[in-house]
């Protein structure tokens, strides 16, 4: 018996507090004259969770990228021109990046090498994911690469298409492009990222490696 009479008071006191709550809103429609702020505030906020949650989920920026940096100035010579291949291994919640980084090549119009074994560079990476609501999302990436002389930096800022209509018709692979800037000799260029290797890397190039 006091069982039910404790679940009773419970549904009572539940009761009580919902009329207390709606009483509340109902005073602030009151007050603001009309009930159509109160109703724009509360669609704002549907329509800001619909779109984060259905349209603007955090994509999946985990596992095996590849990326092409083309090289288009530098403070040094041999450099300029110069396409440089790497292999990001890549985790991610949707905001925060981490992971590591190999590079497995690089090719000028005159010689090309493909790096293996010991003979690739290896590099620490973190990040950050730019979501974007309407503008396409933004990759942040900063590698810190071992070099033979010293470490060099690289930053990547990779553009996510949101909507990629070509690469769906034609089922054709698409990587997304971006910038990048590497602290040896200052050197600047664009880049590009994606999850299938690129034909041109060196391991199928005929040219001579340089030396």
């Amino acid at each position: 018996m006091s069982f039910c009479i404790t679940l009773e008071l419970y549904v009572l006191s539940a009761c009580q507090a919902i009329v207390s709550t709606l009483y509340v809103i109902h005073n602030f429609g009151l007050a603001s004259s009309n009930y159509g702020s109160l109703v724009a505030a509360l669609v704002t906020a549907l329509v800001i969770f619909t779109i984060r949650e259905f349209f603007n989920r955090a994509a999946n920026y985990s596992g095996v990228f590849h990326t092409k940096s083309s090289a288009t100035s530098s403070a040094y010579n041999p450099y300029r021109n110069l396409i440089t291949f790497h292999t990001l291994i890549l985790y991610s919640d949707g905001y925060i990046i981490s992971g590591t980084s190999e590079k497995t090549g690089d090719m000028t119009p005159e010689a090309c090498n493909d790096f293996e074994g010991v003979g690739k560079s290896r590099g620490v990476i973190t990040g950050r994911v730019e979501r974007n609501y309407i503008r396409s999302s933004v990759l942040h990436l900063h590698i810190i690469e071992k070099g033979e002389l010293r470490d060099s930096t690289i930053y990547m800022l990779v553009k996510i298409d949101r909507y990629r209509f070509f690469g769906l018709i034609f089922k054709r692979f698409i990587p997304f492009s971006g910038e990048f800037y590497s602290t040896a000799a200052n050197t600047k260029g664009t880049v590009l990222c994606g999850r299938e290797a690129f034909k041109e890397h060196p391991s199928k190039c005929s040219r001579s490696p340089s030396v």
